[in-house]
């Protein structure tokens, strides 16, 4: 006998259900989202992937433009978050000025995908016929896209050693950010910092991996919190910076006043 819910398989309802059940699984992760994302909140969700984090901001109450450039992704994006309108997908890539570029892939791991000509040599990934397939996309600036949506309270960048060319087409402070670091990308972090620093007064955190906690118990200057990563010694080390602007509220506080009822 069949189970009674195998005919909603691939369905809507069943869609809802999924992103139902993810939401319970993470709602660790969910809380320390909830300390930079409230309700009714702008996100720019850069490198959206398969829009986990986009469900997550939008379970926050936010408002979250999911920013993909593979075209089977950003379709299964609009597929996923079609019904929501507090959901914007945009197909293009963000970089430091307009254009197009190529987007550098490895069949079976779309997360990996990065528009660095030297992802083949640099990535964990590499190896055998790593990012042997390429795929041309649009790219836009942050600012352009500032110019279209709205500014963001909270922007996350999660582009595969090019987050720096992201950060390059920004030119004024964004409240709170996060960007993926890798210890392959260790120079691009960096400039990162650098770019961040540049445009305003920001002091910065990190998570190791997945964690869903600061790694560190105040915040700190870019100096001290790049220091305090690239003296771990693991070899595959990553995770996410977070940088806020001084005067941002700090997790602390926007948990205590968060509490948006989930809403995919």
């Amino acid at each position: 006998m069949s189970h009674p819910l195998t005919g909603l398989r691939g369905s809507r309802i069943w869609s809802r259900l999924s992103d139902l059940r993810f939401l319970h699984r993470n709602r660790a992760r969910r809380r320390f989202l909830a300390g930079f994302i409230g309700k009714d909140d702008l996100v720019f969700d850069i490198g959206a992937n398969v829009g986990h984090y986009t469900l997550m901001a939008r379970s926050l109450g936010a408002v979250v433009v999911a920013v993909e450039p593979q075209a089977e992704l950003a379709a299964q994006l609009r597929r996923r978050f079609g019904e929501s309108p507090g959901v914007r997908v945009l197909q293009c890539a963000v970089g430091s000025s307009a254009g197009t570029a190529t987007l550098r892939k490895t069949s079976g791991l779309s997360e990996a995908a990065s528009l660095r000509s030297d992802a083949g040599e640099l990535s964990r990934f590499a190896g055998g016929d790593a990012f042997s397939l390429s795929e041309s996309v649009e790219v836009v600036t942050l600012e352009q896209l500032i110019a279209a949506q709205g500014r963001p309270d909270f922007c996350k960048i999660d582009v595969e050693g090019h987050e720096g060319a992201v950060l390059e087409g920004l030119g004024t402070a964004i409240a709170a950010v996060s960007l993926e670091f890798n210890r392959e990308y260790r120079e691009d972090t960096v400039r990162c910092l650098a770019l961040l620093s540049a445009l305003g007064p920001y002091r910065f955190n990190y998570a190791l991996g997945e964690d869903s906690r600061l790694a560190e118990p105040a915040w700190l200057d870019a100096e001290q919190v790049g220091a305090a990563i690239w003296d771990r010694p693991d070899p595959l080390l990553w995770g996410d910076i977070y940088a806020r602007i001084e005067s941002h509220p700090g997790p602390t506080a926007r948990a205590a006043r968060s509490g948006a009822p989930a809403r995919p």
